[in-house]
This record gives structure tokens, sequence and C-alpha cells, in this order.
């Protein structure tokens, strides 16, 4: 039996995968639980040089549509992968839209942070590389990482915490969490830091994923604005 993975969810709609994204097989649904109704996508046609494939569920707040966004990692024999994004517009669209490439080679970097009406995500061989992806405008942008950020893209994560757009750092004895208190400004990015042993770490890290603010009894040992 095929696997079945939540891609995302918006104002009760939800946008499921059946099958693996290796595999030209799969399927995408838009399913409403209310109605006990779905749909099926009609997925583009998937060619030679289709290594793997990511997907995301958003709404455009500009338009009023739904979208679905679709990251192509294609190779080329002799050359490096080239990563594209295509658009579906659901009851617009009759095909997908190719809207250009994107810097983003691996599919787990391709997450479902959504602040400010983009999706953002970051370059695994660029640590300090942040790129948003405007729902409304459809355009690709690049913003500022958090002033002399050293961590390496495993040890990091882009996560949303109170409508901020954060950057959390779990690879030392404690949890740093950046937040970008500005959207868009350099200079608003803020940092806290959690002490933790080796031993807790990940699990205030997991924790943090799940929390809209965090000041509920961590031991908070600084906050304090930092300037690029």
């Amino acid at each position: 039996m095929k696997p079945q993975v939540l891609i995302g969810s918006c104002n009760g709609f939800i946008c499921l995968l059946h099958g693996s994204t290796y595999d030209e097989n799969h399927s995408v649904y838009i399913n409403n639980p209310l109605l006990g109704e779905y749909f099926k996508l009609e997925l583009p046609e998937w060619d030679k040089s289709v290594c793997r494939v990511a997907y995301a569920f958003c709404f455009s707040e500009a338009s009023g549509k739904y979208k679905v966004l679709r990251l192509v990692v294609r190779e080329f024999r002799g050359r490096p992968e080239v990563s594209e994004l295509e658009v579906y517009t659901l009851g617009v669209d009759e095909n997908w839209r190719n809207v250009g490439q994107v810097p983003c080679r691996e599919l787990y970097e391709f997450r479902k942070v959504y602040v400010n009406g983009a999706l953002h995500w970051m370059d695994q061989g660029k640590n300090d590389s942040i790129y948003s992806f405007n729902i409304g405008t459809e355009k690709l942008k690049s913003l500022p990482p958090p002033p002399g950020l050293r961590t390496q893209w495993w040890c990091s994560k882009l996560v949303e915490l109170g409508n901020c757009l954060c950057l959390t750092d779990y690879c030392r004895q404690r949890v740093d969490i950046w937040r970008m208190k500005e959207y868009g400004i350099a200079e608003s990015w803020t940092k806290d830091s959690i002490l933790v042993s080796l031993s807790q770490r990940y699990y205030v890290f997991a924790s943090l994923l799940s929390l809209a603010k965090f000041n509920g009894g961590l031991p908070i040992a600084t906050d304090f604005p930092l300037m690029s």
C-alpha cells in the first residue's frame, strides 16, 4: 500500500500526497473533510531529467486563492542539479506554471514556514542564506540572515514563532532562537538563549516547534538586539 503524507492544510482544506515523491506514479489530492469531498490534481509529465519533487499547499490572502507549489529537482548529465518551482492555482489554472529556478536543492529544506504571506527556506550549501517566495506576487527574494551566523545547516531550522520568522540553533550547550521582529529588516534580528544540558537539547528544540511564543518557565539567558 502506498503511503499517504499530509502536504499541508489551509482554512479546513487538506492537501495529501499518495505515494513517494521519488516515484513518478505518486498522486496529489485536495480534500474537504467537512463535506467529504476531494479531487485529484493533474500533475505534469515526469520526464527523464526529474529526480525528485516536493510540494507545499498555501493560501494567498491577496487573491483569496489556494495554490499548490511543486519544487522540481532536475539532473542533467555532467551539469549541476537545477531546482525549478511550479505553481498551480486552484480554480484558475489549467496547467502548472513554471515561475523559474529557485536556490533549493534538498527537498527537506523546502519547508512549510509561512510568515508575512511568504514561504521560507534555507540553502543547505549556504547556512547564511534565507529565501522567501511571496505567495501572492509569486516573487522570489533573499532575506538578511542573523548577523555573524556560523551554525552548520544541520544544526539550524527556520520556524514561525509569534508571527515572526525565527531561526533556531541547537548545536551547543544552549538553544539559540533568533527572531526577525520587523520582517525583512536586518537590524531587527534579536537572539534569546535557552541554557540546556546535552541530554535536554533535542527535547527543548523539538518543543519549540509547536509553540507560538516562548516564555513559560524556560531559563532565558539573554534577550538583546544585535546590529549587523
